[in-house]
């Protein structure tokens, strides 16, 4: 809807005032005149737009004062962001203000598309879409394009018009003031080294809004938070290689959290930080979920409908499955023939689908990687090999760092993969959001999907959303996962720290956390209890899910925790949030099938009474559930009764729960 105040213009009211001020001296007190005179030249210089969605619950505002652009969002009218700056610059002018409205076109979007990887594989894409066309002081437009959903909404701009010279994006303006009095669970985007990615710092833990981010680069996507009793999560989606990857930061500290563009500082591009591309061109979204209780949160696809439709007709080779890995307990086995072929006679045991075989397999001992994965076929395991993108650390001490860098040399490594049998390969050690690096995402992802290749970015970004255009692209590190289980302060924190990425990474793309791990990393000890790790392959959502410990250490396991990982799927029919906060706990239940798999875990030092319903269970049913021993490391199987279709279960510090429903 387009409420246009200029009926009214500049020069009418400068001459309706003129006429009526002397009347208006004698007869009204000072107030209302200069109240009229406010009146008059701000309703002339206002226009207001607004976009609902579908089920009319979220509205979003977008107004257009003194030609300078803001929105906002509510859900049943309740403030979820309040006003909040929109606008872009260019190197060659600027788009921020004096904007003068030209168009508007609304449209319904509403189509259905199956994912290979995720949360729920059938997904709707339905939404209403505003697109406004305003002019500069120039006369060049762009364009501002909303979505509203029945889960949040999204914006993005467009240059239409054509011109094949370069121009760079100095400088977005979009923002999110979040409603005052919120909690915050968000990241530090952690300013990239040679040993730090951009994604694998700990969440700050349900902080104020407006608190000062530890690192001086700001704040990472995707940022959770609670107000007026509702909750937003704020992220980016259909970022490609026209942009850099963006962040978030609050300059003033007043909860506003603006755009921010790659940081120079990053070492895997010489490049600027600012995107560069011909016209026309397009943004990536700038997403927030939006909705009262955090099922909404967990179990929206938002990010993944904002991508354009998938690039491959035929998905039958694309496989999500789980995997063993010898690199997390054993590195140098990479290198060893023989102990990978134990560990594809493991993985056929588990009835798993693959092998990761990890760095250093170039230089194996005892046979080679063509006849190992001969062998892994002939037990019916696929086998997925590690790379390194060309761009990240440690490139010039690898001598077959390059092969992904370079086209050639990357399309014929992809062609031997192809020939040999390869299922899917790691890529790591991106380490950085600039252009040059997202392109080399899109270039590895084309030549791989030319060959049939699966897809895991390690080292990497955050998922935007490319699995639905990508479906071999299969899961994302992006995430402080396992691998750093070898420092304590990662046992400590992780307990916390696995309650609040359901909520939060999780939600945006499949995480490749390496989770499940019962032994001890080098001296630092687990805080985890058996049973919550067990749960993890519930509670995390990963196309690949790399099962991170020693093969030793899940033969030695019980029978029905053993035959639980025999059987837990990887890609779900559906997902529901049955209970949790982040922070404190989570349960989680996932179908696949006519199976439902429910896991839940306790991130606190103390014990929790859990009360939750399973809707899906006949009434008075009882479920069978995996927890805790009382003696630590062990595990103890027993039923639950229901009441109802309510289970009431007391859940021990730092430990979970799993079950499955036939």
């Amino acid at each position: 809807m387009h409420n246009n105040n200029n009926s009214i213009n500049d020069s009418t009211a400068k001459n309706l005032l003129a006429l009526i001020l002397p009347t208006a001296n004698r007869l009204l007190p000072t107030f209302l005149i200069l109240a009229l005179v406010h009146f008059s030249l701000t309703a002339s210089a206002q226009d207001a737009w607004t976009l609902s969605s579908p089920d009319k619950k979220l509205e979003v505002k977008i107004v257009s004062q003194a030609g300078r652009l803001t929105y906002d969002a509510t859900y049943s009218k309740k403030a979820a962001i309040e006003s909040s700056p929109l606008g872009i610059v260019r190197d060659d002018q600027q788009f921020s203000e004096k904007l003068k409205f030209v168009s508007k076109r609304t449209s319904v979007i509403d189509e259905k598309y199956m994912l290979s990887v995720g949360k729920q594989l059938q997904a709707r894409n339905n939404a209403n879409e505003l697109i406004l066309t305003f002019e500069n002081a120039n006369k060049d437009q762009v364009q501002v394009i909303f979505r509203a959903y029945n889960d949040g909404m999204a914006y993005r701009y467009h240059f239409p018009k054509k011109d094949n010279n370069p121009h760079k994006i100095i400088k977005e303006e979009s923002g999110f003031a979040i409603a005052k009095n919120a909690k915050a669970w968000i990241q530090p985007y952690d300013l990239n080294s040679r040993k730090k990615p951009c994604y694998e710092a700990f969440y700050e833990n349900g902080i104020a809004i407006g608190s000062p981010s530890p690192n001086p680069a700001g704040w990472a996507f995707p940022a959770l938070f609670n107000t007026n009793n509702l909750w937003v999560l704020i992220s980016e989606a259909a970022l490609d290689e026209t942009y850099c990857g963006t962040h978030l930061e609050d300059k003033e500290g007043k909860g506003v959290y603006t755009i921010r563009f790659a940081e120079k500082e990053e070492v895997t591009s010489d490049a600027d930080p600012e995107p560069v591309s011909t016209l026309p061109w397009t943004t990536p979204w700038r997403a927030a979920v939006i909705g009262p209780s955090l099922a909404t949160i967990q179990a929206s696809n938002l990010i993944a409908n904002l991508n354009p439709p998938s690039v491959i007709n035929d998905v039958s080779w694309i496989k999500p499955g789980r995997s063993s890995w010898s690199w997390w307990s054993q590195g140098g086995t990479t290198r060893d023939f023989e102990v990978q072929k134990q560990y594809i006679d493991f993985t056929a045991d588990m009835k798993w689908e693959y092998v990761l075989i990890d760095a250093g397999w170039p230089q194996m001992k005892n046979g080679t990687m063509e006849d190992l994965v001969k062998y892994a076929d002939s037990k019916n395991v696929g086998i997925v090999l590690w790379y390194h993108s060309g761009m990240g650390r440690e490139k010039d001490t690898l001598s077959y760092a390059n092969l992904m860098a370079f086209p050639d040399s990357r399309k014929k490594e992809f062609e031997k993969l192809h020939a040999w049998g390869v299922k899917g390969v790691k890529v790591d050690f991106f380490d950085g959001d600039k252009q040059p690096v997202i392109k080399r995402y899109y270039d590895i992802l084309r030549d791989a999907t030319a060959n049939k290749i699966m897809v895991n970015f390690h080292g990497s970004t955050l998922p935007r959303g490319w699995e639905r255009t990508y479906p071999n692209l299969v899961s994302m590190e992006s995430v402080k996962g396992a691998e750093g289980a070898g420092r304590q302060e990662f046992c400590d924190k992780a307990p916390v720290h696995n309650t609040i990425l359901p909520f939060t990474r999780n939600v945006v793309g499949p995480m490749d956390y390496t989770p499940v791990t019962f032994t001890n990393k080098r001296e630092a000890i687990r805080q985890t209890t058996f049973a919550h790790e067990l749960a993890l392959s519930v509670v995390f959502e990963s196309g690949a899910f790399h099962f991170a410990d020693n093969m030793k250490s899940y033969q030695a396991l019980p029978e029905a925790p053993k035959n639980f990982l025999r059987e837990v799927p990887t890609a779900w029919d559906e997902t529901t949030y049955l209970a949790g906060t982040p922070g404190a706990y989570v349960v989680v239940a996932r179908r696949k099938g006519n199976v439902w798999y429910v896991g839940g875990i306790n991130g606190q030092n103390t014990s929790r009474e859990l009360s939750f319903a399973l809707p899906f269970l006949k009434k008075d049913q009882d479920i069978s559930i995996i927890t805790d021993g009382k003696e630590t490391g062990t595990f103890e199987t027993r039923t639950i009764k229901t009441e109802g279709k309510k289970i009431n279960l007391t859940l021990p510090a730092k430990s979970g729960f799993v079950g499955a429903v036939r």
